[in-house]
């Protein structure tokens, strides 16, 4: 994408959205790619079409604070079939923009519904895809198309098609569509299904959404077929999404960006979660008693406690203090003005939560590798500590409270912030 501000691009705009278009970006796209690309969309569509403009007309229109986010929106509208994006080394990005499926469009893409139902809940994808009420006490006596036109030899409805649906692409390079087809009988499902593009493209995208193999969406056709006595779609997506609860223990799948975004979770912010989930619900005490292996005194828990008070910090970000502190100081926790401290260099970092702090640790371990002229540890690489796995499982089902904390436990939970800074 743009590499500076005053980039240009050209923009292709032949749509002109309307009230339903309104209405889909709002409760449909919306949810899916965050409020920061649903403005950009919104700049784009208001722009003169075959107009050449900078990208700095986009961050000073967005007050956006930087390039990086226009780009993530613009990548996020790509994704998702509402930007098209063109390039020429001579004359640059040209941008084409689309319209919204309509709501009868979008339920008809098992990944899209199936995404946003994580997203907003199953509840309102009922409410949503419930159509109007008939109107009562009135006789419908609208103007059927063949009423008025003529058509020609080219259906309408595919015309129409082209002209609105736009191409949502996935590639599902770790679904092998010809395995999959071998794993079944001819007596099962014929070899003329099985070679249909529609049902291939629907197959490969419901076992992309709902992140199953070859097998399982094998089991998932076969259930479809004994329990729905049918092969539609919107069953095999259904039952696909059974498959996924019973293998990842989830209600469904969700929409999270690769890299880092502003607006939305991402896969990133996932693998962290777990972290601060851990760090989140430890008490205090608890914390000080696993780095220390002994139960902490009262004057230690109050100091703690006052300074949590004095600085307004939650308590993960205390924990943090502490185990970090513990880690670069050998096990020795020294007094509460070195941790008033370092409390005022987070509070001018800016730190307001545990996950604050891991992004805290991490630009410094970047700042560090800098120094060193070494390469930055990539932002898609954020590796988890290489004790959490195992922490995890020895964790799992714990209460932590006023529980007596093992050894080993103890020692995993000291080099947490060790493995973190690198």
């Amino acid at each position: 994408m743009a590499e500076y501000i005053y980039d240009t691009f050209k923009l292709n705009n032949k749509n002109s959205l309307n009230s339903e278009d309104i209405k889909s970006l709002s409760l449909l796209y919306l949810p899916l790619m965050g409020i920061d690309s649903y403005a950009l969309y919104s700049i784009l569509m208001s722009l003169e079409n075959g107009e050449t403009y900078s990208y700095k007309k986009l961050i000073d229109s967005l007050n956006f604070n930087s390039l990086k986010l226009i780009n993530k929106a613009l990548e996020k509208l790509q994704a998702l079939g509402l930007l098209k994006c063109y390039y020429s080394e001579n004359k640059g990005h040209l941008f084409e923009v689309i319209a919204p499926l309509s709501f009868h469009d979008f339920f008809q893409n098992e990944m899209l519904v199936a995404l946003l139902s994580t997203q907003i809940g199953e509840g309102e994808i009922v409410k949503l895809n419930t159509p109007p009420k008939r109107i009562v006490g009135y006789k419908d006596v609208s103007k059927k198309f063949n009423d008025v036109f003529e058509t020609s030899s080219k259906s309408v409805t595919t015309t129409i098609a082209e002209l609105t649906k736009p191409d949502i692409v996935v590639e599902n390079n770790e679904f092998n569509y010809t395995l999959f087809k071998l794993l079944f009988e001819e007596d099962v499902v014929c070899e003329a299904v099985l070679d249909d593009e529609d049902f291939k493209n629907r197959i490969n995208r419901i076992s992309y959404t709902y992140k199953l193999n070859e097998e399982e969406m094998k089991d998932v056709l076969i259930k479809t077929m004994d329990i729905d006595k049918n092969l539609e779609y919107a069953s095999i997506s259904k039952n696909a999404r059974v498959a996924f609860q019973n293998k990842y223990k989830s209600q469904g799948p969700k929409i999270v960006t690769k890299g880092e975004d502003s607006f939305l979770p991402s896969s990133i912010d996932d693998k962290w979660l777990e972290i601060i989930e851990k760090v989140d619900n430890m008490q205090i005490a608890d914390t000080l008693q696993s780095v220390s292996g002994i139960k902490p005194s009262v004057s230690e828990i109050k100091m703690f406690d006052q300074l949590q008070q004095q600085t307004g910090f939650p308590i993960g970000v205390i924990n943090m203090m502490i185990l970090h502190v513990n880690a670069v100081n050998d096990g020795v926790l020294p007094g509460i003005n070195y941790f008033e401290k370092i409390a005022n260099t987070w509070a001018r970092a800016k730190i307001k939560t545990s996950y604050d702090v891991l992004k805290y640790f991490e630009k410094q371990a970047e700042k560090k590798d800098k120094e060193k002229k070494t390469p930055y540890r990539s932002k898609k690489e954020k590796p988890l500590p290489n004790w959490y796995e195992e922490y995890t499982r020895q964790l799992e089902g714990k209460g932590k409270t006023n529980q007596e904390i093992s050894e080993a436990e103890q020692e995993e939970l000291t080099n947490l912030v060790k493995d973190i800074v690198g």
